[in-house]
């Protein structure tokens, strides 16, 4: 049996998860300082980094070098009542249009990956999360010689993975904003080259997301969704320069 719950870090990273999910800590607000949580928490600061990335890996706090830890809500609510304000404003650049989708598949993902292990017939979802992994797998070799349509099939397989985990979940809220905003996305991810290293990468990350999502491995999973949509982000901000100087100096 784990003893991770009797943990300090453990304690301290449930603690600070009820405060995200009561409100007490709002979408967007940042966390004290490392120091400031040591003294609240009565610790040294090892607990409170370990707690802050159990808190990451469970899409609930942003991580940044130098910064406090952000929140990020997962309250899917705080999306809906955006969309039409933030995500799809007509006077944002593209690029800043890309970047908001990239935000919003990262929560809808992370989330429906979080409650992937409490769904009823998961077996026939992850049978086609199955299919959908191999059949990038399979492309790859057809990617690294070049052929036109390769990069096609990863890429329709990559967006059906992404479809299959949303809509298994049976959440109205998730499927709306991915079947409003993700198509946009997914068009837009096909005038952007990719290597077929970085496709290959994304594929081992699919296979091991399958076998987290298949063997329960919650936290785990939602860490490799984190990971693998993160980098698709950071390859839309290299494809728009000027995107990635804004955000830099934010």
């Amino acid at each position: 049996m784990s003893d991770l719950p009797q943990t300090k870090s453990a304690v301290i990273a449930q603690t600070i998860e009820r405060w995200i999910k009561d409100g007490t800590l709002e979408c967007g607000s940042y966390l004290p300082s490392q120091v400031e949580l040591a003294e609240q928490f009565r610790t040294s600061s090892r607990p409170i980094r370990e707690a802050l990335k159990v808190l990451e890996a469970r899409g609930l706090v942003i991580l940044s070098q130098g910064r406090r830890a952000q929140i990020r809500s997962n309250n899917l609510d705080h999306y809906v009542m955006s969309v039409s304000s933030t995500i799809l404003n007509s006077d944002i650049s593209h690029s800043k249009l890309l970047k908001n989708l990239m935000q919003v598949r990262l929560t809808v993902a992370s989330s429906a990956a979080r409650n992937f292990s409490r769904l009823e017939g998961r077996k026939r979802y992850l049978t086609r999360l199955w299919a959908a992994s191999r059949q990038m797998e399979v492309s790859l070799p057809d990617i690294y010689a070049r052929e036109a349509q390769a990069t096609q099939i990863f890429l329709d397989a990559e967006m059906d993975f992404h479809h299959t985990l949303v809509m298994a979940n049976n959440n109205q809220i998730l499927s709306s904003i991915y079947e409003n905003l993700c198509p946009l996305l997914d068009q837009a991810m096909r005038s952007i080259r990719f290597s077929a290293g970085q496709l290959d990468k994304r594929a081992k990350n699919y296979a091991y997301l399958c076998e987290a999502l298949e063997n329960g491995q919650t936290d785990l999973a939602v860490a490799l969704v984190m990971v693998t949509l993160s980098t698709l982000e950071d390859k839309v901000l290299d494809h728009y320069p000027e995107e990635r100087r804004r955000v830099s100096n934010a």
